[in-house]
């Protein structure tokens, strides 16, 4: 079964590829919006990951996307 934190961090992870200026709350400590900054990859320039994070408590996690 899936936590309700993780449900959130897909949630959020789903609004976080569509728009890069999401405002969502962080899963893990509920008590500042995350933060999105994209990470180019050298090895394979068609994708990218964007990395989603939490500047009060640090959470992060990592998606990864094509360029169309």
């Amino acid at each position: 079964m899936i936590s309700e934190k993780t449900k959130k961090w897909i949630e959020a992870g789903k609004m976080f590829a569509i728009n890069l200026d999401s405002n969502i709350l962080c899963p893990e400590c509920e008590m500042s919006n995350l933060e999105a900054r994209d990470i180019m990859n050298e090895e394979y320039p068609k994708e990218f990951e964007r990395l989603l994070y939490c500047p009060k408590c640090e959470a992060k996690n990592f998606i990864k996307l094509k360029i169309p």
